[in-house]
């Protein structure tokens, strides 16, 4: 009996690290792929995974260039430097589920999305705000903590100084919409927050705290 329990809990050890393990280069299109079906999403869309560094200082920076999307193709490309910041298939679905709610954005317009790259270029902040909100819906149809794409854009997006003078949103407001959007339509995300100690999450909560503060009062 005691050999039994032994052998169960080690059973149960080895369970949860495969269940933690950090994601390779193998993940990216099975995931990828899931979520799309997830979705329902009925859009040609590749994953694929390159070794080339687009950003030497391993931030996503807000571009799509930057997290891997080519509009003209529809190739979602992860580059080394992001997937080296990922520590679980959350976090890479919560890039990936981005990434994708960019590349739905390539079909839209004339010509078949032929100009969705100039638009964005114009404009690119609604739709990076929008293609946020998407990816929480996406990840938690896929069976994806959102949560993560917070903890991932504490590691990767950096914060300008102002946000009038620049094109892409400013990345605490970024975070902020996502957790508001949690809370309103997935709260038993934060009733049960898995990611209550992860460092990432803590972070974001220690840089938010006027925003996180505001966001309460407006929620009473």
């Amino acid at each position: 009996m005691k050999k039994v329990l032994i052998l169960f809990v080690a059973l149960m050890f080895f369970v949860s690290i495969a269940e933690a393990k950090k994601p390779t280069s193998e993940d990216i299109a099975p995931i990828g792929f899931k979520i799309l079906k997830a979705n329902n999403i009925q859009k040609r869309m590749v994953f694929k995974y390159t070794f080339f560094i687009k950003n030497p200082r391993a931030t996503l920076d807000y571009k799509p260039e930057n997290i891997g999307l080519d509009y003209t193709g529809r190739v979602l490309w992860v580059y080394d430097d992001a997937l080296d910041l990922v520590d679980n298939e959350d976090e890479l679905a919560g890039l990936l589920s981005h990434t994708i709610a960019m590349g739905e954005n390539s079909y839209k317009g004339l010509f078949r999305g032929f100009f969705s790259h100039f638009a964005y270029i114009i404009s690119p902040r609604p739709k990076e705000n929008k293609a946020d909100l998407k990816a929480v819906d996406y990840m938690t149809k896929a069976g994806y903590n959102p949560l993560a794409l917070i903890a991932i854009y504490s590691k990767t997006l950096a914060q300008t100084r102002y946000e009038w003078c620049h094109y892409y949103p400013l990345a605490t407001k970024r975070m902020v919409n996502i957790y508001e959007y949690i809370a309103n339509n997935y709260p038993q995300y934060l009733k049960n927050n898995a990611y209550e100690n992860n460092v990432y999450y803590q972070n974001f909560l220690f840089n938010t705290t006027k925003e996180m503060k505001k966001l309460e009062k407006k929620n009473r």
